[in-house]
Parts: C-alpha cells; sequence; structure tokens
C-alpha cells in the first residue's frame, strides 16, 4: 500500500471477496441497516427466511439513527421467539473483555480504534481499519471473553501483516511470560551475580524485564537495539538507560561542609546539617553512597577517602579511629537496601600518604573544629586511619568472613614503595593472602595524576571533571555515564581475515556506540531537568552548577574477546606468538585512536576501557555460536553451554603460562586504555605467603604496565561454624560440616558463586591458579 497509508480504494481490494464487510467497515459507527440484521440472523443459524422475517418486524422500528449495538437485544428477543438455539448461539456472540483494571467490558471496536490512534500516531483510517480485522478475527474465533492483552497481540499481528513496523513497537504490550515469572519466583536469576535470590530481587528482575523492553522497543532506534540484540555491541545496564546514569565517585568534603539531603532536596525527607562530631561524618559519608545508590545504575564510591577524612579525626587516638573505620565499613556491609534488596555497590579509595597533588590544599573539617592548616598537615592521621580501615578487614566480620563492600582500593606509586610505607604495604599483602581484598590501583607514568577507580574496573580521570575550584571547595567528582562493549570476536568472523575490513567494521560498531551515547546524555540531561534525579541535581555552588553534570561524565567504549578475535584472524591465541600480539595490541591502538576522534568530534569525554563483562562474555559466546557455527571460537565447555569469550585483552583464562608472561602480556595493552583496565593473579595456595605477595605486587608494579590489579583467592565459608578456609571444598575442615558455600571474585568484586551463569562457573574451573 503506498507510503504506508491504507487508502479506499486499496480496503476495497482488500476485502474484494466480501463486500458487506467493506460497508461494515467504513460505517465505523455502525449505523443500523436492515443488511446486517440479515446478516447477523444467518451468522447463527436461521434460515434465510426466517432472518428476513425477523428484519422485516426491526426495520419498522429502526433507521440509519441508531446503533446496530442498540438494537441487539431486540435481535435477541425475537430470535429466541423464532429459533432458541440461534438465540444462544447469537448471545455467546458477545465478547467481553477483562480488562488491566481488573474488570469485564463490552467489546467495542471503536476503543481499539481510538488507542490505536492515541498510541502511535496512525491516522484514523488506517487505525480503524485494523481494528476492524481484530475484531473480525476474534468473532470468527467464537470467544465469549478476551482480555485486553489478547487483543493487543492480535491487533500488533495485524499492524505487521499492513508493514506498519514503528506503530507495532509503539502498540506492544511489555512484560514476561507467565512461564518465565514464575521460573524468577520458584529459582531465582543468575543475570546479576550480585543480587540475592528474595522478594525485592523478584519485583527488581520484574521491573528491570519491562524497562528493557522499553529502551529497546520505544527508547532506541531501531539500528542501535538491532545492533545490541545481534550481539554487534552490548549496551549495558539496559534496565536504568532511560532513567539514571552508571556509577559515580564523590568527594566526601561538599558533604562535611554542607550536610546532607537524601533525596536531594529535603522535600520527601529530613535534612541533616554539617556534622559536628567525627562519628555523624562518617554516618553521614554511608548514607550518601546509599542517597546516591537510588540516581544510579552502577558502583557509589568516595575518593582520596582516608585523606580527607583526616581532618575529620584530628586528636583522636586509633583505638577510636579504628572503631570509626568498623562503624563505616558495617554500615555498607549492612544497608540492604540498594536496588532490588542488596548492599550499595560500594567502594572507597585509600591512600598511604597524602596524595601530592592535595598537599596544598586547603582542609575542610567539621563546624567547631580546631583543624586547620593544608591536607600535607595531616600526614600521620591519614596514615592512621589507613592502618584502621585495614586492622577492620582484616578481622573480618563477627563470624570472621571477609567483607565484600565497600571495595578496598589501595593506591600505590611505584616511586614510593620503598619509602617508609613497608609497613602499610605487608598489612595489605596480609589482607590479599587471607582474603583477597585489595584491589591495587598503580600510579603507573602514563595514568592521569588526578583519578580513581570505580565500580568493577572503570577509570575516572576526575581531571575532565574538576576545576581548581571543584579541588578547593569539595567538589571533584565524576563517572561513567554509559558503557557500550565491542563483540570483537564477531568483528572477526565477519571480516573474514582480512585486516582492513576488521577496521572497517570497528568503525561502524564505534558509530552506533557513539548514537547511543549522545542518547543517552540526552536522555540523564532532560532527567536532571525535570526532576527525576533530586540528588544529583543538588546545586553545588552559587554559580548553579549541579552535584552531576553530565558534559563532565565519562562515555566509557569497552572491549571484550581480544583472544578470540586474534586466534580466528592469526591462528594463534595472544600469549602463542608474537605475530598475534603485536596484532591485537595494532587493533587496540586503532580503536584508542578512533575512539579519541569521537572525543574530538563530539566534545564527549569518550574513554577505551576493558569491560568487566560479568553477563556480557556470556551473551556475545551465545548469540555467535548460534550465528557462527563455523566460524565461532570460544572457551568453555560447548556440551553443556557453558561458554564464554575471554575477557577484554586478558590471556586465556586456563593458558598454562607463567604468571610473569601473562601479566606482560595483558599489561602492554593496560597504557592504551583511559577508561579503565584490570589484570587478575588467582592463588592456588590456600594461605600464601604475605612476604611473597607483597614483593609479587612490588615486581608487578615496577616490571610491568599494570595499573589495576587484584590477587584472587578462591574462599569457602561455612554456614554451620562460621569457619572461612582458602580454596574451594566440600566439606568445612573445621567441623566437617558440608553446608558451605563458596566465593570469588566474579569480575571486579566477591560474591557467592551460586548467582553466577553457566559461562561465569566454567570460567572459574577454568581459572589456572598460581602458587608463591
Amino acid at each position: 500500500m503506498p507510503n504506508g497509508k491504507i487508502t479506499p480504494k486499496a480496503i476495497e481490494e482488500f476485502y474484494s471477496q466480501d463486500k458487506s464487510n467493506v460497508l461494515f467497515w467504513l460505517s465505523k459507527t455502525e449505523r443500523y441497516s436492515k443488511e446486517r440484521v440479515i446478516q447477523n440472523c444467518m451468522r447463527v443459524g436461521v434460515s434465510e427466511e426466517t432472518a428476513n422475517k425477523i428484519a422485516r418486524e426491526i426495520d419498522r422500528y429502526a433507521d440509519s439513527r441508531v446503533k446496530m449495538s442498540d438494537i441487539r437485544p431486540l435481535i435477541y428477543a425475537l430470535l429466541q421467539r423464532y429459533d432458541q438455539q440461534a438465540a444462544r448461539r447469537f448471545k455467546a456472540g458477545e465478547i467481553f473483555v477483562s480488562t488491566s483494571l481488573e474488570t469485564f467490558e463490552r467489546f467495542d471496536r471503536s476503543r481499539i480504534t481510538d488507542s490505536i490512534v492515541k498510541e502511535t500516531g496512525l491516522d484514523e483510517q488506517s487505525a480503524d481499519m485494523v481494528a476492524f480485522e481484530a475484531e473480525k478475527f476474534i468473532k470468527t474465533a467464537n470467544l465469549d471473553n478476551v482480555s485486553s492483552a489478547l487483543i493487543r497481540e492480535i491487533v500488533n499481528v495485524k499492524l505487521l501483516e499492513h508493514g506498519f513496523y514503528k506503530e507495532r513497537n509503539l502498540y506492544t504490550r511489555i512484560g514476561m511470560p507467565v512461564y518465565d515469572l514464575t521460573t524468577i519466583i520458584d529459582k531465582g536469576d543468575k543475570e546479576n551475580a550480585n543480587l540475592q535470590y528474595n522478594p525485592e530481587t523478584i519485583h527488581k528482575i520484574m521491573a528491570d524485564q519491562m524497562s528493557k523492553e522499553y529502551t529497546l522497543l520505544k527508547i532506541l532506534p531501531k539500528e542501535m537495539s538491532d545492533a545490541h540484540l545481534k550481539g554487534n555491541i552490548h549496551i549495558h545496564d539496559m534496565d536504568y538507560f532511560f532513567s539514571r546514569p552508571f556509577c559515580f565517585s564523590h568527594d566526601i568534603r561538599f558533604f562535611i561542609k554542607n550536610g546532607f539531603r537524601p533525596d536531594g532536596t529535603g522535600r520527601h525527607t529530613s535534612i541533616a546539617g554539617p556534622a559536628k562530631s567525627p562519628e555523624v561524618a562518617f554516618l553521614h559519608a554511608a548514607k550518601v553512597l546509599a542517597a546516591s545508590q537510588t540516581n544510579c545504575a552502577g558502583g557509589q564510591g568516595f575518593s582520596y577517602f582516608n585523606t580527607f577524612m583526616a581532618p575529620v579525626v584530628a586528636g583522636l587516638g586509633y583505638k577510636q579511629m579504628k572503631q570509626l573505620a568498623q562503624m563505616f565499613i558495617y554500615e555498607m556491609s549492612q544497608m540492604y537496601v540498594a536496588r532490588g534488596g542488596q548492599v550499595v555497590f560500594s567502594s572507597i579509595d585509600l591512600d598511604m600518604h597524602v596524595p601530592d597533588m592535595l598537599k596544598d590544599i586547603p582542609v575542610i573539617a567539621p563546624r567547631g573544629s580546631n583543624a586547620k592548616g593544608t591536607y600535607a598537615d595531616y600526614e600521620d592521621e591519614t596514615r592512621q586511619l589507613f592502618n584502621a580501615f585495614l586492622d577492620v578487614y582484616l578481622k573480618g566480620d563477627w563470624q570472621g568472613k571477609p567483607f565484600n563492600f565497600p571495595k578496598f582500593e589501595v593506591m600505590l606509586d611505584p616511586k614510593k614503595m620503598g619509602n617508609g610505607y613497608s609497613e602499610e604495604l605487608y598489612k595489605v599483602s596480609e589482607l590479599a593472602a587471607k582474603f583477597g581484598t585489595p584491589y591495587y590501583i598503580i600510579k603507573q607514568p602514563y595514568m592521569p595524576e588526578f583519578s580513581c577507580y570505580q565500580c568493577c574496573a572503570y577509570l575516572m580521570p576526575l581531571e575532565d571533571a574538576t576545576d581548581e575550584d571543584d579541588l578547593k571547595n569539595g567538589t571533584v567528582r565524576g563517572g561513567s555515564l554509559q558503557v557500550v562493549t565491542l563483540n570483537l570476536p564477531q568483528i572477526a568472523y565477519e571480516s573474514d581475515k582480512e585486516e582492513s575490513r576488521i577496521y572497517e567494521l570497528i568503525d561502524q560498531r564505534l558509530q552506533v556506540a557513539k548514537n547511543v551515547m549522545i542518547l543517552r546524555k540526552e536522555l540523564i540531561e532532560k532527567n536532571l531537568k525535570v526532576g527525576m534525579l533530586p540528588f544529583l541535581a543538588q546545586k553545588v555552588n552559587e554559580k548553579g552548577d549541579r552535584y552531576f553534570e553530565p558534559s563532565k561524565q565519562s562515555y566509557t567504549i569497552g572491549v571484550l574477546g581480544f583472544n578470540e578475535m586474534v586466534k580466528y584472524h592469526t591462528g594463534s591465541e595472544l600469549h602463542e606468538s608474537q605475530e598475534s600480539w603485536m596484532f591485537g595490541l595494532r587493533v587496540m591502538k586503532y580503536i584508542k585512536e578512533k575512539v579519541a576522534k569521537l572525543r574530538e568530534e563530539t566534545g564527549m569525554f569518550f574513554a577505551l576501557a576493558r569491560t568487566p563483562a560479568e553477563a556480557t562474555a556470556y551473551r556475545f559466546a551465545l548469540i555467535d555460536r548460534k550465528r557462527y557455527p563455523n566460524k565461532a571460537i570460544y572457551q568453555g565447555n560447548p556440551d553443556t553451554n557453558a561458554i564464554y569469550y575471554t575477557n577484554s585483552f586478558h590471556v586465556r583464562p586456563n593458558a598454562d603460562i607463567p604468571l610473569f608472561k601473562r601479566m606482560q602480556t595483558e599489561g602492554a595493552f593496560h597504557p592504551l586504555t583511559d577508561g579503565g583496565a584490570m589484570s587478575h593473579v588467582w592463588f592456588s595456595d590456600a594461605n600464601p605467603d604475605p612476604e611473597a605477595v607483597t614483593q609479587l605486587t612490588k615486581q608487578l608494579a615496577t616490571k610491568t604496565a599494570i595499573q589495576y590489579m587484584a590477587f584472587t583467592k578462591d574462599l569457602t565459608i561455612c554456614d554451620d561454624c562460621g569457619f572461612t578456609f582458602g580454596s574451594i571444598g566440600d566439606k568445612c575442615p573445621s567441623c566437617q560440616s558440608a553446608n558451605v558455600q563458596t566465593w570469588s571474585r566474579i569480575t571486579g568484586y566477591y560474591q557467592n558463586i551460586t548467582g553466577w551463569n553457566k559461562g561465569k562457573l566454567q570460567e572459574l574451573k577454568d581459572r589456572r591458579r598460581y602458587g608463591l
């Protein structure tokens, strides 16, 4: 049909088999006609003679000003007189609709027409024709009653039959199959390993499903949603795409100075003024991360936390400092109130010494405090508070379990590792050997001086979001607004081993990713203006700057599956030949240059990062296995569908190579990222020697280009006696109970492995573990 419009001529041709239906459709108000009465009577089985008799009797009282629906009772009464069986069939033809308001209403085709016009913008004539076809289908099916959901599905089929694809997307109903919801209720879901199986989680998963569908159908243009569904790219946090930004790093000084409004306005919550005591300051810090989590989809954290809190604890003894650190850690580990029933995904960056760039900055202290001077004057307090946090993490909780949140990020400067901080570094090594808790941020020469890590492994270059006023006024803040990951193995399959084609496909994918980012930025900006993100929209200065400014956030392009891409293209993996490794670096350098150009073109802070890929590595592998059955290269066990791509530019998890070769191979890629990278060392020892961990840390920090790393120790925790021991086991060595749970680091945080998907569980089995 021309231009997607339905003309009267097209309608007549379409219904040439049944001219009476054409007339019926054109008479949208269904006015009375004698012929229509005859049709109604004959449809329920009476003879033509009886139908004409009934029509003549009705025609004595009715004319074209009357609706057919108004005379249906009269038809029914006359049918009862002449043919009671036909009358029963006629009555059964009355269709009732069960609505979303939990009521029954008589079917009315005009309501379908009106809703199509209202919801999709389709012209009235086309909408009424679609509604008529839907009605005809329903009546032909001899249904006594139908649900509004079923009617919508039937209408959607008719919209698709006539090529109204865009209108169908707008008219469709969002939800999930009854079977899927039942499965979630009965068994839970494993897409997010940080979610426990509980009532809040079930509600979150239901809401997430609707949000994802809404984003794919309504928010994203077709080229973007298709790219995601085909696995060309992965648009992260689709469940929050239209509503809130990703992760954020906070400056506790802003709240020390200005107090705390949990909702950003104080209209719906109590308002707290600036803290006058250290205890309140630490409690405010915990609540800041919880409040911000309601406005953000990803991790929340504090940068330079112990340095900025040093003036707050000035004058306190070490025991008091430790009590405050313990209170804060317990608060963050026990505020079981974040999205869907989980603790806040939080982190704290801690300094072993006052960073050089902060030494000359005037301190911001609680009201009434005697603290003054610059942060250089609080070197001792910074160091003491660092040790206090370490001691709390080392002890674990009351049962002896490690604290998973807040994530403990320790800053390491390779140039200063031997300058009087050996005691602190050794204690960090003790913690790594006992629980695997620390994350090491290594300030390599190529890294920005002013930066932090957030969420699983995203680098926040705070220089982009910070000016001199922010540094002095306590408003250093920044984050990643959105992450989009490229499926590199798929690019290799489609390039068919032509390197120039790889670059063409990368350009195409990056263009889609750029458009996703621009759209996302516009959505968050709109939400800030209309008040949907009140905590983030609060003002930070007299100029009216908002706490969260989309123009100052990072827009992160992630990469995944370098190892499989390289193997398909060259025949060997990253670690297997110099040629393969160099090819991988060449592709990475190309992507970095293209991301830098996106930054120039848009003025947005595009950054290239290693994606943690908690679910994406599994998802991409499943998609490509189906799409490219004769090409796809993946890790894992295909017999059980437990397959995955190697994360980012990592060496294959079970590659049997020396640790230093693994770290040097991966480390060469770290300088090419400005949005974050991470490398893992998986321990095989149940109780590694802290001194050996210390020496390994120094070697990795000074002899590789690694910028962010973690030592991962698998843990088994007994639910009966609470004993925690290293390695994966089926039985508690203390009480012999088999009631145990296994924890390990999934990507950038520790979690019980029962929440992991098949791909990640297989990766856990495959990991090459190293002894010290």
